[in-house]
């Protein structure tokens, strides 16, 4: 019953989320000149946890902007013209198959203007580099909304309800579904509701919306 409801939902909450970006985007930065993606070391004081993360640096005319390493929060990518994100997907792909632990634990990440509870606790304490990558595609992808779609770094398969964080060969045969994606949007040139990552094999965690 509930998933109908979200299922229902989801034209309208799409066409919210692609209105907000598109008020984003009409105002493009015009100062970057490049952006790039580093697996750095790291300690997490309050998981006390040692391990890595990913880190995206914006290069500018004046500047270098780096989103944190310790905190989860990528607000700063949001106003990204789709040429740099689809550059930043790109590299961000390139990290199938490495499964350095992050320095992490699993928790609801995401700093949305559409809010929602994480429902559900799931059984995984850890996730990959590899996951990670993945995971910050998806708020890349929709920076609006992005709980609806992933709220915590775990990929489980939804008829199953297995969590599939320590399978890490299913997680690049998920990367499949990511490349596939990106394929489509880089011919097009554009981000846009067709970069579907929650099919009926793998999907994130809390997902609200499966796709075929």
């Amino acid at each position: 019953m509930l998933n109908g409801v979200f299922k229902s939902l989801y034209p309208m909450v799409t066409m919210i989320a692609m209105a907000i970006g598109a008020s984003a985007q009409s105002a493009p930065v015009v100062d970057i000149k490049s952006v790039s993606v580093e697996k750095v070391r790291c300690y997490d004081p309050y998981d006390k946890l040692d391990g890595y993360r990913l880190v995206i640096s914006v290069h500018r005319q004046d500047t270098i902007l780096r989103t944190p390493a310790n905190v989860y929060n990528l607000d700063m990518l949001k106003d990204l013209p789709d040429s740099f994100r689809l550059i930043l997907i790109d590299k961000l792909l390139q990290f199938k198959g490495d499964t350095s632990r992050c320095c992490k634990k699993i928790g609801m990440f995401y700093y949305d203007g559409i809010e929602r509870t994480c429902y559900g606790k799931p059984k995984s304490s850890y996730f990959s580099i590899q996951i990670d990558a993945l995971f910050m595609i998806n708020k890349i992808v929709y920076p609006f909304g992005t709980s609806l779609y992933s709220c915590r770094p775990v990929v489980v398969n939804p008829r199953t309800k297995k969590e599939l964080n320590e399978r890490h060969g299913e997680i690049i045969k998920y990367y499949k579904v990511y490349e596939r994606s990106y394929r489509a949007a880089r011919e097009k040139g554009r981000l846009d509701e067709t970069f579907r990552f929650n099919t009926r094999r793998y999907a994130w965690f809390g997902a609200a919306f499966m796709h075929d």
